[in-house]
């Protein structure tokens, strides 16, 4: 009821552009990095606005084949990066897993109740 509400009022959307300011508030007080910053802003809109954890985790698998080919090449500083983005991602197809995970318990508890 209230998640409806939010979503389609006008209030919910402002609270959103609040809420991801502050994330970036945050991430500069910080003195975060861009890529850490772009990062938890993902990850916040991710809270918001979930999708399904198979795009998370296509991500995970792509980053991990860059990683092993920037090894490759010696392209060492580039691979720790990349070998933390996906570790980012993995963390995020976790949490969008575990969420499905209730979505779908939720909804099969909701039908049987019908």
């Amino acid at each position: 009821m209230f998640r409806e509400f939010f979503e389609k009022s006008l209030i919910g959307k402002i609270l959103e552009v609040v809420v991801l300011f502050a994330a970036i508030v945050m991430a500069r007080y910080f003195q975060w990095e861009i890529a850490n910053t772009v990062f938890f802003v993902l990850f916040v809109l991710l809270l918001l606005h979930p999708i399904p954890s198979r795009f998370a985790a296509f991500g995970v698998v792509f980053l991990l084949v860059v990683t092993a080919v920037l090894f490759l090449v010696k392209r060492n500083n580039w691979a720790d990066i990349c070998s933390i983005w996906a570790y980012y991602l993995m963390f995020f197809t976790a949490m969008l897993s575990f969420s499905q995970l209730q979505n779908d318990e939720n909804g099969a508890t909701i039908a049987k109740d019908k």
